[in-house]
């Protein structure tokens, strides 16, 4: 005996969330990135400008929380080659808190590649997000909070490695310890 399938009682799964973004032009990734004297590596001032230029160019656009599918359509200003993976993840970066909260969310790729032909013309990329819900404006805030007291921490930590480092190098000889002159 066959049954026909009965509507589910549990909720529906929330809509599909996309988001569709036309972005400049990114940097590569070996100018977005800085280590000064090996230091934690840290956005240059190109990649601090180009963050604040992908935030100010979609203010009010609402992040993605949950997995996110990542599609993109480069169209480089010239026919010199470029790394796929350099530009992606600086457009990760740079889409944190803006389309989601972390770029580890990030979870897939779909169709992501160079445009054919397109040298010369608009430098751009336009990319589309896929997820299944969007995050509030609250938890967006928590996020940027989170990071910002994330770094704190590091800075903090950071200096206090440099003094034990320091007072690892001061060397005390024997007469400084008696209280007499070195």
């Amino acid at each position: 005996m066959h049954s026909t399938p009965q509507p589910s009682s549990t909720t529906p799964a929330p809509p599909l969330a996309v988001v569709r973004l036309s972005l400049p032009w990114p940097p590569s990734g070996n100018r977005y990135w800085r280590s000064d004297r090996g230091a934690t590596p840290h956005p240059s001032d190109e990649g601090k400008a180009y963050k604040a230029r992908v935030k100010a160019s979609h203010l009010g656009q609402r992040a993605l929380k949950g997995d996110v599918v990542l599609s993109a359509t480069l169209f480089p200003p010239t026919r010199q080659l470029s790394d796929l993976g350099n530009r992606l993840k600086v457009l990760e970066d740079a889409l944190e808190l803006v389309a989601y909260l972390n770029d580890n969310q990030v979870r897939r790729y779909r169709d992501v590649a160079f445009a054919d032909g397109a040298h010369g013309k608009a430098a751009r990329v336009e990319l589309v997000l896929e997820g299944q819900e969007w995050a509030t404006p609250a938890e967006v805030e928590a996020e940027r909070v989170r990071r910002a007291e994330q770094a704190r921490k590091r800075r903090a930590t950071l200096a206090r490695n440099r003094a034990a480092k320091k007072l690892r190098l001061l060397r005390v000889t024997p007469a400084v310890r008696r209280g007499g002159v070195a």
